[in-house]
């Protein structure tokens, strides 16, 4: 009977382990390719697709979890494992690196940003990118903000948008900066994309896609009020924010307000007037739906300074603007 049947004996046993889903915590969207390890063993895995990742042999007792990926703040966290159990800790959220966002992105300035074609009561940065490029920020720091092009391409090649709706101009396809500027609070939550590189906000062109996300459940909660002084264009500028979380009734809130001024800048005969004012509301409906609401205002004066070379520079001073020209001369002899 052993040669006519094939008899086996199985004994089923219940896995010792953990499961989960790692989440970006801005978007809601899974993540890919994070680095979830066991501390103190040799347990490793990258999460699928749909940011999900299995352990299923692991020690019972206290562990440690660490996940990691780049762009995003390490999570460490202690879990117990029981035997014969698998511990499902649901979706694990992972926060943006705030410090590497931060850090100072390229002001790409054209010829025409410096002529008075357009306005000599203006002023134009052709796009200000918050990009994580090493070579892009050393780029920024060594070389200026009016000497470099990325990749030689003119910044009409680029996509700038505020919660999904293209901000460049029609008639020339540059963004205006200054239409929102003085809240820089309200406008770090940016993702950038380089060059060619797909976006999951629109098409885009040769030069990259900057989305500026404005909606108030992702600002994290608290109150930001700054007072700063500079010797560049303005002298004074006061801010402050206040953002309110999602509360319980699914209602979040962010108000912001900032000005800038100087009766003259560093440049001869450059005053500066500028204010900001900002608000943002979102009602959740339920997990899968919201609708905010994103308005902001910011009307400026200001006097603009030219652009000098080193020569004018030497012959004159380094304040010398040639906008404010000679004063109280009636008669010029060569």
């Amino acid at each position: 009977m052993f040669f006519l049947f094939k008899m086996s004996f199985v004994f089923a046993q219940k896995p010792t382990g953990i499961k989960g889903k790692i989440i970006d915590s801005k978007t809601q969207k899974p993540l890919e390719n994070v680095v979830v390890t066991i501390a103190n063993t040799q347990l490793m895995q990258l999460t699928s697709s749909d940011g999900v990742f299995s352990f299923y042999v692991v020690a019972p007792g206290n562990q440690l979890l660490l996940l990691h990926s780049q762009g995003f703040k390490d999570v460490l966290l202690p879990i117990v494992i029981t035997q014969d159990l698998m511990l499902d800790l649901g979706a694990v959220p992972l926060e943006d690196n705030q410090t590497s966002e931060q850090q100072t992105g390229i002001i790409t300035l054209l010829e025409s940003d410096l002529s008075d074609d357009n306005s000599g009561s203006e002023s134009t940065s052709g796009l200000l990118q918050s990009s994580r490029d090493a070579f892009q920020q050393a780029a920024a720091f060594n070389w200026g903000q009016a000497r470099f092009r990325i990749r030689g391409l003119d910044n009409q090649y680029a996509t700038t948008m505020i919660n999904g709706v293209t901000m460049n101009k029609l008639f020339d396809g540059r963004p205006q900066w200054g239409d929102w500027g003085g809240l820089n609070n309200v406008i770090r939550n940016q993702e950038f994309t380089v060059g060619s590189f797909p976006s999951d906000y629109a098409f885009g062109g040769i030069l990259g896609t900057q989305q500026i996300n404005t909606r108030a459940s992702i600002y994290r909660p608290g109150t930001i009020l700054s007072f700063s002084g500079t010797n560049t264009n303005y002298d004074w500028r006061m801010m402050g924010t206040y953002a309110s979380g999602m509360n319980s009734k699914g209602w979040a809130f962010v108000i912001s307000a900032g000005t800038r001024w100087a009766t003259e800048g560093h440049f001869e005969g450059t005053n500066y007037n500028a204010l900001a004012g900002f608000i943002s509301v979102e009602k959740k409906i339920n997990e899968e739906h919201s609708l905010n609401f994103s308005g902001f205002y910011t009307p400026n004066s200001r006097a603009k300074n030219s652009p000098n070379t080193t020569e004018v520079t030497e012959l004159t001073s380094d304040k010398y603007n040639s906008y404010w020209g000679w004063r109280n001369i009636t008669n010029i002899t060569s």
